[in-house]
């Protein structure tokens, strides 16, 4: 994990990206009062809204990102889209507020951007600390387990200290995470709603194709976005038409089972 900010990432068109992405969480924020959306503890921007702020997904496409994620896989990059989450202040443990490891690829990253200032109260990214993910994993195996907060402390030794990672920040705070190989999870918000950004990116030959293209975004809306890109950056978006038949979902290795 790596916190940084997008000041200091200084990529291009960023004070744009900031602005629709402001002007979208106010729309998620007036969409949560809703009645409609009456009990729900995330709102999640669809695919027809962002579709009409096309600068957020090509932010997450630049080539400055993309190159200090493939300098971390070590290997051909596939950027997934993104998800747009309006978290409500509401102290609910559900959905990606329990402990859980994501399942596209063994190795992968998520660059997660707070569109508002978010402090303990507000929903943090939690991450945890190395020593103890190892310990989890092990207990955990073989199966990816979504689980509540306490259910993973029990499995600790007593009086274990820290053993996460709270990661709050003001509004432009950047997180870079293995979501595959940590345990993760967004903090049940108390006091303050949050608005956040997930760009998610794997290799262009994931583990589970299956599980990839978890963005709100068609496969049409993908292709269109894609010829947005620079023409050499396109492939990290349109990888899956590189396969055929059920290999789009299905590797080969799995084949053969």
């Amino acid at each position: 994990m790596y916190i940084t900010s997008l000041e200091a990432l200084g990529i291009s068109k960023t004070d744009h990206f900031l602005a629709s992405a402001q002007k979208l969480a106010q729309e998620l924020k007036q969409m949560s009062l809703h009645p409609l959306q009456k009990g729900k503890h995330t709102i999640t921007a669809t695919a027809e809204q962002l579709m009409l702020y096309p600068e957020i997904f090509m932010w997450g496409g630049e080539e400055k990102l993309l190159r200090i994620i493939e300098s971390y896989l070590k290997l051909p990059v596939a950027y997934d889209g993104l998800s747009y989450y309006y978290s409500v202040a509401d102290l609910r443990e559900a959905g990606p507020r329990k402990w859980h490891r994501d399942k596209e690829d063994w190795k992968m990253i998520k660059i997660c951007v707070y569109i508002n200032d978010v402090n303990e109260e507000g929903g943090p990214f939690e991450f945890v600390f190395p020593e103890f993910n190892t310990v989890f994993t092990k207990l955990l195996r073989p199966k990816y387990k979504v689980v509540y907060h306490q259910d993973l402390q029990a499995l600790l030794p007593t009086n274990t200290g820290k053993w996460y990672k709270s990661c709050t920040g003001a509004m432009g705070t950047v997180i870079f995470a293995d979501t595959a190989h940590y345990y993760h999870r967004g903090k049940p918000p108390t006091k303050r709603d949050r608005a956040a950004i997930f760009f998610s990116y794997y290799s262009l030959r994931p583990k589970n194709p299956f599980f990839c293209g978890r963005s709100p975004f068609s496969q049409k809306q993908l292709n269109y976005l894609a010829k947005l890109l620079p023409q050499h950056l396109r492939n990290s978006v349109t990888w899956r038409e590189k396969f055929r038949g059920i290999g789009k979902w299905i590797p080969k290795n799995r084949l053969k089972v």
